[in-house]
């Protein structure tokens, strides 16, 4: 195989990513514009982002679990079979004239659960497709293409087709998903991927043992641990934030509704530049320093943003994050990808996730409720602040010296994923929302790609 990006099979990968996540990112605008005709409770509005992020909480081991037992594109298929199957009950309910928050909430749930599944087996899979030395450039590809689609296209073309048909995004949104599984159709697939034996059959007992050992992985990791620390931190910000946003541009700047994709889309180009110049500015600026650097300049730009001074200086914020989110993601994701082993990937991911995407859930509900007793700006001062002090916290152990000693003992230990070759499988996957190759997780309702995730 050919291993560099761009090359078969990798394109079909980053076809297959571009429109899962223009399915996402069509979402992105029309889920909260959907609920607003709904209600205008910010706390409620907010809940979407909630019930998408819960499963991470409960379900994102198991999915770790099948994501190392299973055929890895079977599964990101039927996760994109389940989304797809959620934006035509949404579309039938438009339709209908039956929308309501507690359906909107069973559909981001169902929707959320998919991810799970999407995005453990994803993580796991670009490894296996590219040399070592290119993974830093695969996962800027592939993340550049998420904000693209999720943020760029997707909410603009969301937030009109809206305006036109309210059913017409969730129509739109189906399509893609179905299209991503039709891409992955046309990977080559492998179902092993693990060395060590697997416990037969797939019984509680087994699973729980393949638990408990990328759990146990993860813990041991101080380096996981404090990522994950950073990602949970910029995640939960990112739900109290994204997610009563679009009251803060409808209600506080005064952005008509059928702007107010293109406003998520201004703000996404600095995600978009993050994305193409990540590998660049990771090649000469140390990891530690990256990671503080882009942490306080997220949680300044989070504080801006709270200003509402306008809509043009809100859009320049916004901007700033994206930019400094996706410089620090293509890192960590790619730092991840270096130091765990390939057969352990899916577990030991889901054991980080569980912790940076379910604080989206955390997020969602702190967000709400501050917005919702001390005006919507706040919000966004208090997520500010907190980045700031944890991007401190952690420097005790990410820093450079600590980072570069655990990448040279995971050389020396031999954990860098080995390249199948592409006739002979690879496993399969998609990049999903929340992410491609253990990408970004999805702004929920609305917002730049998650930290670090």
């Amino acid at each position: 195989m050919d291993p560099a990006p761009g090359r078969r099979p990798f394109r079909k990968l980053w076809a297959a990513t571009a429109t899962s996540n223009l399915s996402d990112g069509i979402s992105l605008a029309a889920a909260p514009l959907l609920a607003a005709t709904v209600t205008h409770d910010p706390a409620l509005i907010a809940g979407i982002t909630v019930a998408q992020r819960a499963p991470w909480l409960v379900l994102s081991f198991i999915s770790g679990v099948l994501a190392d037992r299973l055929d890895r594109r079977r599964v990101a298929q039927a996760a994109n079979w389940i989304r797809a199957a959620g934006f035509v009950v949404l579309a039938l309910a438009v339709l209908g004239d039956a929308v309501s928050m507690p359906l909107l909430y069973v559909v981001f749930f169902a929707v959320g659960t998919a991810e799970t599944l999407y995005d453990s087996s994803s993580s796991a899979w670009l490894p296996t497709l590219v040399a070592p030395d290119e993974l830093g450039k695969a996962n800027g590809r592939l993340q550049t293409t998420f904000v693209v689609c999720n943020e760029f296209v997707g909410p603009p073309v969301g937030g009109f087709l809206f305006a036109s048909a309210a059913m017409a995004p969730f129509v739109l949104g189906a399509t893609g998903y179905v299209a991503a599984v039709g891409l992955l159709a046309l990977i080559p697939t492998a179902t092993r991927h693990r060395r060590e034996p697997l416990s037969e059959p797939l019984t509680v007992k087994s699973v729980a043992a393949d638990i408990a050992v990328g759990a146990r992985w993860y813990w041991s990791s101080p380096t996981l641990r404090s990522l994950s620390v950073v990602a949970a931190t910029g995640n939960a910000v990112n739900a109290a934030t994204y997610g009563v946003l679009v009251l803060l541009a409808t209600d506080v700047l005064g952005v008509p509704s059928s702007w107010y994709g293109v406003l998520l889309a201004a703000g996404a180009i600095g995600a978009v530049a993050g994305g193409l110049v990540a590998g660049r500015i990771g090649e000469w600026m140390p990891t530690g320093t990256l990671i503080l650097v882009t942490n306080l300049l997220s949680a300044g730009s989070t504080i801006g943003m709270g200003l509402a001074i306008s809509p043009a200086v809100t859009v320049a914020f916004m901007a700033l994050d994206g930019f400094a989110v996706l410089v620090q993601n293509v890192q960590v994701v790619t730092l991840r990808q270096q130091i765990v082993p390939n057969g352990m990937m899916g577990r030991v991911t889901s054991a980080y996730r569980s912790v940076a995407v379910g604080a989206f859930t955390v997020g969602g509900v702190a967000g709400g409720l501050v917005a919702k007793f001390f005006g919507i700006p706040a919000a966004f001062y208090a997520g500010g602040a907190a980045m700031a002090v944890t991007a401190f916290m952690v420097l005790p152990v990410l820093n450079n010296r600590r980072l570069a000693q655990v990448k040279t003992e995971a050389a020396e230990r031999g954990e860098a994923p080995a390249n199948h070759d592409a006739n002979a499988g690879g496993t399969g996957g998609t990049g999903g929302t929340a992410g491609a190759g253990g990408t970004a997780g999805t702004g929920g309702t609305g917002g730049t790609a998650g930290t670090g995730v």
